[in-house]
């Protein structure tokens, strides 16, 4: 088993990002002798040029409205119809957003383009635990850490989505996309949360501070893909990604712990916040439809993405909390790595490889034209009485074996107090001991109305992606389960689409043993903190609303 790991990203390793800080550029402390004595008492068809020009508007549009961070631990999916399912859409792939899930099938759809959004209420909730399995305590007499939840789960994320896609003849069909990962979005943790002074409950910094405050961004995959039929029955498919994206992230770090130290010093921490972008992510994904016969698809797709290769600036603020607990007044003191250059901060986070494999049975109205037609097009509404479908997915989340932070040698110092201690380490390397997943998932299609309303339902599981001693607010690395549903109107040439799902993450409890520790300027304990700051038991629930509008010309 490998010993404690560092903290600063492990937050990102969720939302393919995660650019650990590496090391607060000033880290400090200072608080006078009245703080330390004061406990806080209260609280296709019609041109290439159609596609092009609504993809780089309504593109341009998302990437300005659009804040979010990735994650390898994604929820099914971008999309209304595909979310409503459970995700269960890679052998029906009928609509836009084949152009990234599968574009195989844009060799059989109609012309066509959509727009919607998936809305995250989004809650975590960490208990953060001593050894013992007690509830933690710093080194303030008397005060024991509470229970905290991120404090924007009454807040929704938007995640939106836009593509199109253009049948350029019977055999051959391309498509032009623009979505984020299917992630849950923007995560905020309190400065200062509740916690427990005797009898009385007091504000105190948050127990989980060192790992997470915020997760913020915007990351996008423009996807432009091609789809063919080599024959009635082979469809195959294949799109470019050329993604691009901004990360910002914010957390705590300590500045002289001794190797004895088994309580946080909250005036020796400081408030750490890096922004970090990168411009150009490329990525493929590559898909194949067999339709075995007028009733039987089986869907695959294969996603590829090189690694998230940021470059940025840390700013770091000493003093921001005082030894009482509570914010200093004056905000602290901060200090920052453009002073010295700009973007000295390089971070690279992998993205896992995602293999899909289904297979979709579907009920053909009678007297519909099939899959198997000449010239057939996709279009289950009109088509079918009802589909149900399974699907099976590997994701390579081992490849999360570690998040590369460098920092130019002496370029970033360390401080306690007024004194320099160091320098942040050039290898700052955030080992993130992920593991890969498995999910299945179901669903499926009701047409109530031929040609005008269905309903669908799904449900789908994934595997954990982390051991409890590993676990972390962002991602919550522990098993995955959702259940989802949702319909579908139609007045031609328009579909109104609305879905919802609720996601349950499955507490990890490690009873306090936890192996994900600070960082710190301490270069005698290699620049970490001598204790894990991630002892105790985290769960969460998200619901996500969906709607999405799209036409077929």
């Amino acid at each position: 088993m490998q010993g404690p790991q560092e903290t600063l990203a492990i937050r990102v390793a969720s939302r393919l990002s995660g650019r650990s800080p590496a090391g607060a550029q000033a880290l400090g402390g200072g608080a006078t002798e009245e703080e330390r004595r004061s406990l806080p008492q209260g609280s296709g068809r019609r041109g290439i040029r159609r596609l092009t020009t609504l993809g780089v508007a309504l593109g341009a549009s998302l990437v300005a409205s659009s804040a979010f961070a990735t994650s390898a631990l994604e929820v099914p999916d971008n999309g209304t119809q595909q979310m409503a399912r459970g995700g269960a859409w890679v052998a029906r792939a009928s609509n836009s957003l084949a152009t990234y899930y599968n574009p195989a099938a844009l060799s059989g759809l109609q012309s066509g383009a959509l727009l919607g959004t998936n809305l995250v209420f989004n809650k975590e909730c960490f208990t953060r635990l001593d050894t013992d399995g007690q509830p933690a305590r710093p080194n303030v007499p008397g005060v024991t850490y509470q229970e905290v939840c991120n404090e924007n789960s009454g807040t929704p994320n938007p995640i939106p989505h836009l593509a199109g896609n253009l049948r350029l003849s019977d055999s051959l069909g391309i498509g032009l996309a623009f979505l984020p990962p299917s992630s849950l979005g923007k995560i905020t943790f309190p400065e200062v949360s509740d916690a427990k002074a005797g009898n009385t409950t007091v504000q105190f910094a948050s127990p989980q501070r060192y790992m997470i405050l915020e997760v913020d961004g915007v990351l996008l995959n423009p996807t432009l893909s091609v789809g063919y039929a080599v024959s009635d029955q082979i469809r195959l498919g294949l799109g470019f990604v050329a993604g691009f994206g901004n990360l910002k992230l914010s957390n705590a770090a300590m500045a002289q712990p001794s190797a004895n130290d088994t309580r946080d010093n909250v005036s020796g921490d400081v408030k750490a916040e890096v922004d970090v972008t990168d411009l150009f992510i490329p990525g493929f994904v590559f898909g194949a439809l067999y339709s075995a016969t007028d009733q039987i698809d089986i869907g695959f797709a294969l996603h590829w993405q090189d690694a998230f290769k940021g470059k940025g600036d840390i700013t770091a603020t000493s003093g921001y909390w005082g030894a009482n607990g509570r914010l200093s007044p004056d905000g602290g003191t901060a200090s920052k790595s453009q002073d010295a250059g700009e973007d000295l901060v390089s971070l690279e986070i992998p993205n896992p490889l995602q293999v899909r494999l289904g297979v979709a049975f579907r009920q053909p109205r009678d007297g519909a034209p099939g899959y198997l037609a000449e010239a057939a097009e996709r279009d289950p509404l009109s088509q079918d009485v009802f589909d149900i479908e399974l699907d099976l997915e590997y994701t390579k989340n081992s490849d999360f074996d570690a998040i590369k932070v460098r920092v130019p040698k002496d370029t970033v110092l360390i401080y306690s107090g007024t004194a320099s201690v160091g320098a942040v380490p050039e290898n700052s390397d955030i080992a993130l001991n992920m593991k890969d997943t498995f999910g299945v998932r179901l669903g499926g299609d009701f047409v109530a109305v031929p040609d005008m309303l269905a309903v669908r339902a799904g449900m789908w599981f994934q595997t954990a992606a982390a051991d409890s001693e590993y676990l972390h607010p962002s991602p919550v690395g522990g098993a995955r389960f959702g259940l989802s549903g949702g319909g579908q109107f139609r007045i031609a040439p328009v579909d109104i689409e609305l879905g919802y799902m609720l996601v349950s993450l499955q507490e990890m409890d490690n009873k306090g043993k936890g192996s994900i520790t600070a960082i710190s300027g301490n270069q005698g304990l290699g620049s970490r903190s001598p204790y894990a700051v991630n002892g105790g038991k985290i769960s969460g629930t998200a619901h996500i609303i969906s709607a999405g509008v799209g036409a077929k010309f």
